[in-house]
């Protein structure tokens, strides 16, 4: 077991890519206290009797454990990774637990990898969650423990936790039946964290990814799938290569289009607005448009990888400088060279992020 403790704060600004490496682990800890400020707090309950130790976790009467994530899901799995350390430290049934996405509060949820801001990139998402999630995940736990001893009057050593119940001999409680009782009681400031034998659920083949039925039945609701009362839809009519501008425009036959409601120009093009996608994409292609290409230069991936070749053959500049690697790197006792090559392309989701 490794008991979690307060280490405190060091500004990230300006830190090196190294020393960022070297201190993720350190960052993470910090992450994982900042769970609510500093001084005696509760399990508030609302009127519910909704148990909320900390940011991430609402566990209801009902039993059901809801999981507060604040990276976005863009495919590379964090409702299933975040989940999977909360329910590890918990000690709950992984594939009970709901996963909701956080609201905008940068004070509550803000990516410390990425300066605090809001966000998600980079592979931040477990690096910035290792120990957040997991001390979330313990608390809330410790927090149950202590309840169940209250009520039955027994030592918390004598209780068990296993897939969301609790039990000592003649004793057992689902987590929402304790919920109410836990919500009263102060969140610990120190939890003990399990060491990785004890894992049951992290880096264990059997763990599954929690939205892989839904997203294999159709039936997961994606952001482009979301129709609210008046919502309308954009898309815009982009320059026809990098550099060329747009002279003048006439919307006179796009607005004929049946559900488009507006055409309006902006710095990059003319945005075609409608009721819909396919009304947008079809008063789009009415629009007549006239742009300027003279400023407009060839760019193509093989132009590119012509210029990153001309430049690979130029003398560069020494950064860093060592007479053992240098005299390695003269004559090596193996030589293994490689291009790789990728395609010019946008580093940009296909459709709105989740």
């Amino acid at each position: 077991m490794q008991p979690i403790d307060d280490r405190g704060t060091s500004d990230t600004a300006g830190i090196s890519r190294r020393r960022f490496l070297q201190s993720s682990a350190l960052s993470g800890l910090v992450l994982g206290l900042y769970l609510a400020p500093q001084g005696p707090r509760t399990a508030i309950a609302r009127d519910t009797g909704v148990f909320a130790p900390n940011a991430f976790i609402r566990i209801a009467p009902d039993n059901t454990v809801t999981l507060i994530i604040k990276h976005h899901e863009m495919g590379q799995g964090v409702s299933t990774g975040l989940a999977t350390l909360l329910a590890e430290e918990l000690d709950a049934d992984l594939s009970s637990i709901a996963v909701e996405f956080a609201p905008a509060n940068a004070a509550l949820y803000g990516n410390m990898l990425m300066g605090g801001q809001q966000g998600t990139g980079g592979s931040t998402a477990m690096a910035n969650s290792w120990l957040q999630m997991r001390t979330a995940g313990a608390q809330a736990r410790a927090l149950l423990v202590q309840a169940a001893a209250q009520r039955w009057q027994v030592p918390v050593t004598s209780i068990t936790v296993e897939r969301g119940m609790l039990s000592t001999p003649g004793h057992t409680a689902t987590f929402g039946d304790l919920a109410s009782a836990a919500a009263g009681l102060s969140v610990p400031d120190k939890v003990t964290l399990k060491t990785p034998d004890a894992f049951q659920y992290i880096g264990k083949e059997d763990t599954r990814r929690v939205d892989a039925r839904e997203k294999s039945t159709g039936k997961a609701v994606y952001t482009i799938d979301v129709t609210l009362p008046g919502l309308l839809t954009a898309v815009v009519a982009w320059p026809p290569a990098f550099g060329a501008s747009l002279t003048s425009f006439d919307a006179s036959s796009a607005m004929k289009v049946s559900g488009v409601k507006a055409v309006v120009r902006i710095p990059e093009g003319v945005a075609v607005v409608a009721e819909g996608t396919w009304q947008a994409m079809k008063g789009r292609d009415a629009l007549a448009l006239q742009w300027d290409t003279s400023g407009a230069g060839p760019v193509s991936s093989e132009k590119l990888y012509a210029d990153y070749a001309a430049l690979a053959d130029q003398a560069g500049q020494v950064v860093v400088s060592s007479e053992q690697t240098d005299a390695l790197l003269a004559e090596p006792a193996t030589r293994i060279a490689a291009t790789y090559e990728f395609p010019y392309l946008a580093h940009a989701a296909m459709e709105p992020m989740n």
